[in-house]
């Protein structure tokens, strides 16, 4: 249990595996509704994300700006609770190395989030931004994952870079003209090679 000052007044261990349990003083936690009797079971990309992380026309003009916008709609749709502290983490993160990898596509993200499952917002600018690539990025696939969800993130990074590999394969992303179009262009374009 934390104090107000940050320390601890008691050392909590799990009962099962003996780790020791904190609470982070800003929890970045995912807050997706739990699973209910009789809803359908998620397959696919679905695990990972929904329509409501869907940004078919970004309005930010630099890195800042669009990590920015994107983390707030997580935010705002009830996926994560501090949307400050995340943008501060995927800032510091791009100035490590820029997370654009060519073909118009970027991957940012922030690893080692406590708590929640593995959270994929897809956004789109019309007109690409610098991203630190080669070329303009247009194409922006943010995740946020939790330590434990660390071999998800690998297949699900591997499993996105191939299913847009090709110019024909981003057009229907790139084409979106709303959230439920870039939607289904996404669970299309995901449907064979992410399950």
């Amino acid at each position: 249990v934390n104090n107000i000052n940050g320390g601890a007044d008691e050392m909590s261990r799990c009962p099962n595996c003996t780790r020791i349990l904190y609470a982070p003083d800003v929890p970045l936690t995912r807050n997706a509704p739990r699973r209910r009797w009789g809803d359908p079971v998620k397959r696919g990309i679905e695990r990972f994300t929904a329509p409501e992380l869907m940004i078919h026309k970004l309005k930010g003009s630099t890195q800042e700006e669009i990590l920015l916008e994107m983390c707030e709609n997580m935010q705002a749709e009830g996926y994560v609770e501090e949307c400050a502290d995340l943008h501060a983490a995927a800032m510091r993160r791009e100035a490590i190395v820029s997370t654009a990898v060519g073909q118009m596509m970027a991957f940012p993200h922030i690893r080692g989030v406590e708590g929640g499952g593995l959270t994929l917002s897809l956004g789109v600018s019309k007109k690409g931004i610098d991203f630190g690539g080669t070329t303009k990025t247009k194409l922006f696939f943010y995740m946020v994952i939790p330590t434990a969800a660390s071999a998800f993130y690998l297949k699900l990074l591997a499993g996105l870079t191939q299913s847009f590999s090709t110019a024909a394969s981003r057009e229907p992303l790139l084409k979106a003209k709303s959230q439920e179009d870039l939607w289904a262009a996404l669970t299309k374009g995901t449907k064979v090679l992410i399950r």
